[in-house]
């Protein structure tokens, strides 16, 4: 949609001295303008019962405004979204030819209610001499859903899935809850209506989270890395859209006489949210947070999230402090590069977007590609941190973060798949590009293979070897590599936990964040991803952060007094 023309939005009382035909003639000259269509045209019920004019609010244009082909909302309730995404659809049914709009639904009983309030409802009350122009070949309602066939051609039906034919524009609601409470029909949506999606086509996919794991989850989370990757977005790219509680202006409230009142950890929990979103909470906000929040509980941040990262609540105890992890998303940005590093060779190649052209997949991610923040500096000195994938069934991911030592900044990041001897001559290269950088691979599973092939093509002196504190004979070889175990796994997230309290984590990728948002105690006071997450990223970067803690100090060249003889018999 192009840019609206507000000044021609039209007020309700422009008609009320028209007669019949002036009102007529006038609503024909505003129909070639969709902004004016989706602002005057269409009836609703409001949360009152009232017939009223629907009208965009700000979050809801600002959507429409920025929409891509394919489009995931992640939003606070009761924003609107599920309405103007479905008048928007009815529109396009309306005055387009051959145009098929499909709605997904939670469960049978939403459909109904979709189709009756935000479909037939809209268009039953449109005037009845523009009504009478759209002639329909077939109409079916009933409690499940519904489904209107217009004669020129287009159509608009609502029902729990689509998996044959082709939908030019979709919008799946509530997908968070489809994939909580039905996985069934979640694999449904995933193997078969988007896959009815093809290239140029407009989809939505909305939802308040539900909880993490699971398709809403994960598409979330690779869409928000996208975003942030800053790479060109294609036509099968999902575009990420995140709505919060503080964005829409009836999140208010009366501040008391006796003023503003909050605890320490509202205080805290406040000042990392400004921190993080780049915005400033008005005292009404926060009056209407800690009200809403007595009755909402635990569910406050699900419903009402102030920030993308703390929509999606963990099931588990948190092992980083949420707090601290929040502050820590104000210094996440794009990288200044990314590329697409063959391991064999190490040339790398610049991304401009992500696999463009025709492609079957519906998710594309950041997957063996290397992000890059600042380019290696000569007179610094970096660490590597790597986690080398388990080769397991469930999709585990190997992961490595460089960093600097001076900072402990974040400077370049890579994870995904490759076998065991590629990765280790990726982390060469890179190593190799950063100054031979000290690299502390993680031993455990796998990595005994890449530490195999990386003491073949990597200076020695420069890969971690395990310290003992308590060994008896000092004879033994030091083992390469990091072995993460229950009682070196505390040293390295302790670690972490205290760069994050003091806000110089240094951490610049928000997909580290995601998988620290995820990173739980187990009934059994494990850490670990909780269920249907990963912690490869987390791992890597505590592993990082603990080599530029270990690794040694570059040796101090003295520089030679050429004005004195260097004979050695001067001396």
């Amino acid at each position: 949609m192009t840019t609206p023309q507000y000044d021609a939005w039209l007020v309700d009382d422009e008609l009320s001295g028209m007669t019949e035909a002036q009102q007529r003639l006038f609503i024909i000259t505003k129909l070639a303008n969709p902004w004016w269509r989706l602002n005057n045209l269409y009836k609703i019920e409001n949360e009152k019962g009232e017939v009223v004019t629907f009208r965009l609010r700000a979050a809801q244009r600002a959507l429409l405004e920025s929409m891509h082909y394919r489009n995931i909302i992640l939003k606070a309730r009761q924003l609107g979204f599920s309405t103007a995404i479905d008048i928007y659809l009815l529109d396009q049914a309306l005055f387009n030819n051959n145009l098929k709009c499909g709605i997904v639904a939670q469960d049978k009983q939403a459909a109904g209610e979709i189709f009756r309030t935000k479909i037939a409802f809209p268009f039953d009350n449109l005037p009845g001499w523009l009504k009478a122009n759209f002639k329909i070949a077939e109409r079916r309602s009933g409690a499940n859903g519904g489904s209107i066939l217009f004669a020129h051609g287009s159509s608009i039906q609502v029902a729990t899935s689509f998996r044959s034919g082709t939908v030019q524009r979709l919008h799946i609601s509530e997908h968070g809850k489809i994939c909580a409470k039905y996985p069934a029909k979640a694999k449904e949506v995933r193997t078969g209506t988007l896959n009815a999606i093809h290239d140029g086509c407009i989809a939505f996919i909305e939802s308040t989270a539900e909880g993490v794991g699971g398709d809403f989850h994960e598409m979330s989370t690779q869409a928000m890395e996208l975003e942030q990757s800053g790479v060109d977005l294609t036509l099968q790219d999902w575009k990420f859209h995140f709505f919060a509680w503080w964005q829409d202006p009836k999140y208010t409230a009366l501040v008391p006489a006796g003023g503003l009142i909050l605890s320490k950890y509202h205080r805290e929990y406040f000042a990392a949210v400004e921190k993080s979103m780049h915005i400033t909470l008005s005292d009404e906000q926060r009056q209407w947070y800690v009200a809403k929040e007595i009755n909402q509980r635990d569910e406050m941040k699900q419903e009402f999230p102030s920030t993308p990262l703390e929509a999606f609540l963990t099931s588990g105890r948190r092992v980083f402090d949420s707090i601290s992890t929040m502050s820590a998303q104000a210094f996440c940005k794009p990288p200044l590069l990314v590329y697409d590093t063959d391991p064999v060779t190490g040339k790398r190649t610049k991304v401009q977007a992500l696999r463009s052209g025709k492609n079957e997949d519906l998710v594309r991610t950041l997957h063996n590609l290397l992000l890059v923040w600042e380019l290696p500096d000569p007179d610094e000195d970096y660490a590597i941190g790597a986690d080398v994938a388990e080769g397991l069934e469930n999709g585990d991911r190997s992961s490595f973060d460089v960093i600097k030592k001076s900072s402990g900044e974040q400077v370049a990041h890579w994870f995904g798949h490759l076998d065991a001897e590629l990765f280790a001559q990726l982390l060469a290269h890179v190593g190799k590009w950063y100054g031979t950088a000290y690299i502390g691979p993680e031993r455990n599973n796998h990595g005994h293979a890449v530490l195999q092939k990386l003491r073949d093509i990597y200076p020695l002196r420069a890969i971690y070897a395990e310290q003992y504190l308590d060994r008896q004979d000092d004879d033994e070889t030091p083992k390469l590599g990091w072995l993460t175990t229950k009682q070196s796994k505390p040293i390295v997230t302790e670690g972490l936990k205290t760069l994050l309290r003091n806000g110089v984590s240094g951490i610049r990728w928000i997909g580290t964040l995601n998988e620290l948002n995820t990173y739980v105690y187990d009934k059994k006071g494990s850490m670990g991803a909780q269920t249907g997450c990963f912690d490869d990223q987390v791992m890597s970067y505590a592993i990082a952060q603990e080599m530029r803690a270990r690794m040694p100090a570059r040796p101090k060249v003295t520089p030679i007094d050429r004005s004195k003889p260097t004979n050695w018999m001067s001396h």
